[in-house]
């Protein structure tokens, strides 16, 4: 079988993770790459072997050997290139955040509903993480019975550990965040309020509190708590900064844990996209004392793996996507609430 042949938009340093789907992938294949820095292009063909490079994503497009596309930029780029590989007949994976605006989520949507033959996906690589993924698997065999609670902590540190972040890929989350949406509690918060809506369901209302650092420039501390629908469902969010501290980490300077309570027992998931907590990746306990989960892949990076695969199946029909667009519109509009919520120190209402 001829293998699919995938573009990405976008050659920066996240696109390192989502390389890592395609190599000695048996049914989809990088084909061409593009980005408006000719040195990085040069650079990341040599190193993944992509036989195209484009400086012009529309140039791109032109080309009908591409079946499907990775938009991995910044938000602010989503919209209009997302679009632009609808219209020529591309499958889309957009990155999180979906766009800047749920108008602009819209457009993408209504565009997407003229070619019902294609599949627009929003990538959200935590519902890919393997540990969080056994997690879903035990609330679904009723482990724990019907999920009450989620806590979420998400703890980071100063920008030292972990890989290096070129400067530009920090400038364009510092204009995100003067236009009203911060680095932390929106940007970063898209995975965790994924990660909520994937274990515990659709949102009903949400309070946030949150502080910033003395120079603005980071959301923390911050805390966000809301209700689910569906019954007497809770969730609570801590977001915590450290600056003196350096986390343990092959990834970005930072970590999360999650853990989820039913009325017969508790699951947590220790580790995230750091190396903070020592132990299990998983740890159950329920009326027959505590089980450890060890063996459990928790490499961050093998989330992005999971998610590649979930793209490339979806588009042969193998499995559905995660996370269809009417789900990310949902997870925006969580996202711009909780903002809304601090903003004007009332509880939002999802409806």
């Amino acid at each position: 079988m001829n293998k699919l042949k995938i573009a990405f938009i976008g050659c920066g340093r996240i696109s390192d993770l989502h390389y890592l789907g395609y190599k000695d992938n048996l049914t989809a294949e990088l084909y061409a790459i593009c980005d408006t820095r000719i040195d990085l292009l040069k650079k990341r063909q040599k190193e993944w072997d992509v036989p195209k490079i484009y400086t012009d994503y529309h140039d791109m497009l032109k080309n009908k050997d591409i079946d499907a596309v990775e938009i991995l930029t910044p938000q602010h780029f989503h919209t209009e290139m997302a679009i632009a590989c609808l219209k020529a007949k591309k499958h889309v994976a957009l990155q999180k955040p979906m766009t800047p605006t749920i108008e602009e989520a819209e457009k993408i949507v209504n565009e997407a509903q003229k070619h019902k033959d294609l599949i627009l996906r929003i990538t959200d690589n935590y519902l890919f993480y393997p540990p969080l993924v056994f997690a879903k698997q035990l609330i679904e065999d009723g482990i724990i019975g019907n999920p009450q609670n989620i806590r979420i902590k998400m703890f980071a540190g100063n920008d030292t550990g972990g890989w290096e972040v070129p400067l530009n890929s920090w400038e364009w989350r510092i204009k995100e965040n003067k236009a009203g949406r911060p680095r932390q509690t929106w940007d970063h918060g898209q995975h965790l309020w994924s990660t909520a809506w994937y274990l515990m369901g659709e949102f009903l209302q949400v309070k946030s509190w949150i502080d910033y650092t003395e120079d603005g420039a980071i959301d923390s501390p911050a805390v966000v708590i809301w209700k689910h629908k569906g019954g007497k469902k809770l969730g609570m969010c801590e977001y915590c900064y450290s600056h003196d501290i350096e986390i343990p980490s092959t990834y970005y300077s930072c970590d999360e844990w999650f853990e989820v309570t039913g009325p017969k027992g508790l699951i947590m998931v220790n580790t995230c996209t750091g190396e903070l907590l020592q132990g299990p990746s998983v740890s159950v306990f329920t009326k027959d004392g505590w089980k450890y989960y060890s063996d459990i892949e928790s490499d961050w990076a093998s989330s992005f793996v999971g998610a590649t695969h979930n793209f490339v199946n979806s588009i042969l029909g193998k499995e559905k996507p995660l996370l269809v667009p009417e789900d990310g519109i949902e997870i925006l509009k969580f996202s711009f609430a909780i903002q809304e919520s601090d903003k004007t120190s009332s509880e939002i209402h999802l409806d």
